[in-house]
């Protein structure tokens, strides 16, 4: 027997490809093997090292200071999952979304269209993805920016990249060392040797 809630919980189909419905049922949680995230092997599993302090540090301090420096219309939020297609998520270290779509607590992912800026830490375990593959799924989904951290023994250095006029790829716009200072997605300064910690 059904309930009038249980015909309620049920997805349902809008308005045809890019109707409302249709749109937002994208942000619910994926059911197993619907969906690949970057770096899973073919029975869905993400294989992951241990993460490092200098990781978690650069992360909290990266988000920390894009949130004390971003206008009003957009957050920097860390670990959350971005759909870059109909079958592929990744989640950034830290990702800067607009504003409407970080409000919503409930929600599990965001659509590459609400993304401004994704910033991978690279890690050893992975870090042919975070240099190559995940900045290539980026671009295609049309994230119009990307930095990625590395570092020399764990002292911060981060590459800035946009999208290039076609979008089929990034295009390198910096090398920053000991401050980042980029004028898009809006001005931005950060002293990577004094990160909140």
């Amino acid at each position: 027997m059904t309930s009038v809630l249980d015909d309620w919980l049920q997805p349902r189909q809008g308005g045809g490809a890019g109707g409302v419905s249709d749109r937002f049922s994208r942000l619910r949680p994926p059911a197993a093997a619907a969906e690949r995230r970057d770096g899973e092997d073919d029975a869905g599993l993400i294989f992951t090292g241990p993460q490092t302090r200098f990781h978690e540090r650069m992360t909290y301090g990266l988000r920390t200071a894009l949130n004390a420096q971003v206008p009003g219309d957009l957050v920097a939020v860390s670990r959350m999952d971005v759909l870059l297609g109909p079958d592929r998520r990744a989640r950034p270290d830290v990702s800067l979304v607009d504003d409407l779509a970080a409000s919503d607590d409930g929600r599990t992912c965001y659509l590459a269209e609400e993304v401004r800026l994704v910033i991978e830490v690279v890690s050893p375990d992975a870090a042919a993805s975070d240099r190559d593959l995940r900045p290539r799924h980026y671009a295609a989904a049309g994230i119009p920016h990307f930095w990625r951290v590395e570092s020399t023994d764990f002292r911060p250095f981060v590459y800035s990249f946009e999208l290039d006029a076609d979008g089929a790829g990034y295009q390198v716009t910096g090398v920053h060392h000991t401050r980042l200072t980029v004028d898009s997605p809006f001005p931005i300064t950060i002293d990577l040797d004094r990160l909140p910690r």
